[in-house]
């Protein structure tokens, strides 16, 4: 590796990450995903360098160099960083107690939306430009969903208290677990050397250790109710016994700060498990997420995991623009990003609208929930870093996927927006005509 200086590093640690800061708040305000805005700026960043050597030699910014260039490295060590957190604070959302309350419908909808994507992606082992391996991270990529595009657009509509949003946030739990279960399988199945007895281990291993960690947490489940009760009554009698105005705010800082160091241990801990016992990294962290949303009340850590995430996620997705070289060639793998585009919109739309159906939900409520889960986000964009990382995606591919995630992100919020209200006025107008109906003769 290169030898650089540390001011160098220093400085494009601050260049990458304001750029980023500066389009994914523009990207923000018009409400779209701030992570577009964050690739966008390593995918410029880079391509402004591929086609202007001066400027390379400018900022000492190398892509290609004998020694091998450090700062993709660096951006791409703390980008996994950022992704492993990231998994975690979505592990912090998903309570096992609410994971069992789950309803019929969200059932249905998540695991559709996982199957039927899934099997769209490995049809594409038939092209001519995709490998098998390809076509099952091709598959992984389809079948992940970035709810939260559609959850952020329903909030900036004011639609979180509806039945379809709270049935899209339920189905967000099962379709989590299934597909980081699922590509914990297809990591397996990718490695070289790779035989069906080394797969169905594999698969072994998966089960064994999310079976593991479920009866775990379901285990601490009775903890923490007892830990929250504890809590109550010291809080209480603190309360009671004590003549300052408010004696917990001091202890309730310590907590704070105490239970984040734990989390950060028990996250990069359970994600070395998964990582060694030929897991992602991503599955132990999200576990590891499950394992604190039950201590949610008394060890708060989201508050100050959040602020970590703020300033570290960004580097994945500034990594991952920044590997996305755009050359003559793409005109080339234009007619595969078509091919997979249309395959990413079209099987999680009828995955979510027929699953809706079979729940009973109406035309407008199975079509609002179908556009929901349309975009993959960073769900996409990890799997695309995965193959690109493991050498089974080409960069083309890598591109393709990378462009899918982005483009299915960036048409969700308009769809949603559409779907919705058009929902609410059809509604209305059958509230309308059933009062015009019970109450026409004030009318006469």
């Amino acid at each position: 590796m290169e030898d650089v200086p540390i001011a160098t590093i220093i400085m494009h640690i601050f260049l990458l990450l304001l750029f980023a800061k500066a389009l994914g708040g523009l990207f923000e305000r018009f409400k779209m995903p701030k992570l577009i805005g964050e690739i966008l700026a390593g995918l410029i960043f880079v391509n402004l360098l591929l086609f202007f050597g001066p400027l390379s030699n400018l900022l000492d910014f190398h892509l290609d160099t004998g020694a091998g260039p450090y700062t993709l490295t660096f951006f791409h060590i703390l980008g996994e960083i950022g992704i492993i957190f990231l998994l975690f604070a979505v592990g912090l959302e998903t309570k096992f107690s609410d994971m069992m309350k789950v309803g019929k419908t969200a059932s249905y909808i998540a695991i559709l939306g996982v199957a039927i994507p899934f099997v769209g992606g490995i049809m594409f082992m038939f092209h001519e430009l995709v490998t098998f391996n390809m076509a099952l991270l091709i598959g992984a990529a389809l079948f992940g969903t970035s709810t939260a595009v559609g959850v952020e657009c329903l909030r900036h509509l004011d639609a979180m208290n509806t039945n379809e949003a709270k049935l899209i946030v339920s189905a967000t739990i099962i379709d989590d677990i299934l597909c980081l279960a699922l590509l914990g399988v297809i990591i397996g199945a990718i490695k070289p050397g790779a035989t069906t007895m080394s797969i169905v281990i594999n698969a072994v291993i998966v089960a064994a250790f999310v079976l593991f960690m479920f009866l775990f947490i379901s285990r601490i489940k009775s903890l923490a109710e007892r830990r929250k009760r504890l809590h109550i009554k010291l809080k209480e009698k603190r309360r009671k016994n004590s003549e300052e105005p408010d004696p917990d705010v001091p202890a309730k800082r310590m907590s704070e700060f105490s239970a984040l160091g734990l989390a950060v241990i028990v996250c990069l801990g359970l994600a070395a498990v998964s990582v060694n016992i030929g897991l992602a990294a991503i599955i132990g962290a999200f576990l590891a997420g499950m394992i604190f949303a039950e201590f949610r009340d008394t060890l708060p850590v989201e508050h100050n995991f959040n602020a970590i995430i703020y300033f570290i996620l960004p580097f994945f997705f500034i990594w991952v623009g920044l590997e996305v070289h755009l050359t003559k060639g793409m005109i080339d793998i234009l007619p595969l990003f078509i091919e997979v585009l249309a395959v990413a919109v079209i099987t999680k739309y009828v995955a979510g609208y027929i699953g809706a159906k079979m729940g009973k939900l109406s035309n407008d409520s199975a079509h609002l929930i179908g556009v929901s889960f349309i975009p993959r986000g960073e769900v996409g964009i990890i799997v695309a870093s995965i193959g690109l990382t493991s050498m089974v995606f080409t960069q083309d591919v890598f591109n393709v996927v990378i462009l899918m995630a982005l483009i299915t992100s960036i048409m969700t919020p308009p769809l949603v927006a559409h779907a919705y209200r058009k929902m609410e006025k059809n509604r209305s107008a059958v509230i309308g005509d059933i009062f015009i109906e019970d109450h026409g003769d004030l009318y006469e």
